[in-house]
């Protein structure tokens, strides 16, 4: 089993954070933590790449990311919600999901059917 927890906030020991942690302390298997505002993720430059071609032009985390998408069972993102929103960096991690659209709409490629996942959603007051 494998689980891919999407963390979008910029404190280590807040809230979010703090459930995060408590989250994956009790899950089994596979448990990947991405820290948003601690990764090497770039927003969604809109370049089309993707709309001919697999994968990304932007060469970062986000390459391995797309595999782990793949793979795993379980996505949950995390997040406080500052002025009514998910945090900045959340949301630029979230406009590199475009890739799989781009694939299943433009390319007729769906790179993410044939698998059952669950998915869950974890947000904090961020004041």
């Amino acid at each position: 089993m494998k689980t891919l927890i999407i963390n979008g906030s910029p404190r280590k020991n807040g809230t979010t954070s703090t459930l995060v942690k408590a989250l994956a302390e009790r899950l089994s298997g596979e448990i990947r933590i991405v820290e948003t505002y601690r990764s090497n993720i770039s927003p969604c430059v809109d370049c089309r790449y993707c709309w001919k071609n697999d994968g990304c032009a932007i060469n970062d985390e986000m390459q391995y990311l797309y595999k782990y998408i793949i793979d795993a069972d379980n996505i949950i993102i995390a997040s406080p919600i500052y002025f009514a929103e998910l945090t900045g960096s959340l949301l630029q991690w979230a406009s590199r999901l475009q890739y799989f659209w781009t694939a299943k709409n433009f390319r007729k490629t769906d790179i993410l059917s044939g698998k059952k996942r669950k998915g869950a959603v974890i947000l904090s007051d961020g004041g």
